[in-house]
């Protein structure tokens, strides 16, 4: 369905889409899309998207998912627009309520995390570039595989898919659904991005996307805690000097 994907954040297994209509006794309508929900990140803008796999019929949900996302969770449903102004709202019934309510907490983190990116860029404008947009463009989309490959995080084998991606590391298989809205990537060399340097607007969009996955913060916990226990080593030995 999309290239740009670069990773699935978090899924619910089965939910149903209503469209809330005003014109027949303000009442909820269902909607001929149920299915697989995905939240996915994106290699480009918008860098997050909601996707809704439907099993009834090749009519499926595609929100960008951006700092004007509105959404609240009203039971059973988890109501939401795309922008401020719009009137058509769309309910998403969830099979399982504690799914709903994860998917409601990311996506609030996500947008919050927008919304602050969006202040930061009016406040604090980028300079002019020199460069042509076309190269502007190229270097947009490999700024996350970019900042990827310069990390050290370890053991590759758990390192996030975004990272595999970038160190040219083969992705495992997808099954079933999950397939279908991750295509395969492409692999890229890791020598293509070296020198890459990024400007501030695509290194907030890459951090942004990687501090929303669990397996990169237990990476940089595990760096941590090897660099406070060598402090503790060490200041154990200075100690042990002095007496």
């Amino acid at each position: 369905m999309d290239r740009n994907i670069i990773d699935i954040a978090i899924t619910a297994t089965h939910v149903v889409l209503y469209e809330y209509n005003n014109t027949k006794q303000s009442s909820w309508e269902k909607k001929n899309v149920e299915g697989t929900l995905f939240v996915t990140k994106r290699s480009d803008a918008p860098r997050f998207k909601l996707l809704v796999l439907n099993r009834s019929s090749s009519e499926n949900l595609d929100v960008p998912i951006t700092a004007s996302f509105q959404m609240q969770v009203k039971d059973p449903y988890l109501i939401f627009r795309d922008n401020p102004v719009s009137t058509d709202f769309i309910g998403i019934w969830f099979h399982d309520g504690k799914e709903r309510d994860q998917i409601a907490s990311y996506l609030e983190q996500v947008v919050s995390s927008l919304i602050k990116i969006e202040e930061m860029e009016r406040t604090h404008p980028p300079p002019q570039s020199l460069v042509s947009e076309e190269d502007e463009d190229s270097a947009r989309q490999d700024a996350g595989v970019a900042l990827l490959s310069t990390l050290t995080l370890g053991s590759n084998d758990n390192a996030p898919a975004a990272y595999r991606v970038a160190t040219g590391q083969e992705l495992k298989p997808a099954v079933g659904d999950r397939a279908l809205a991750e295509e395969p990537t492409t692999r890229v060399p890791l020598s293509t991005h070296q020198n890459l340097v990024l400007d501030k607007k695509s290194l907030q969009l890459s951090l942004l996307s990687l501090i929303q996955d669990e397996r990169f913060l237990d990476l940089i916990h595990a760096q941590y805690l090897k660099v406070v226990h060598r402090r503790a080593d060490r200041q154990q030995q200075e100690n042990f000097a002095r007496k």
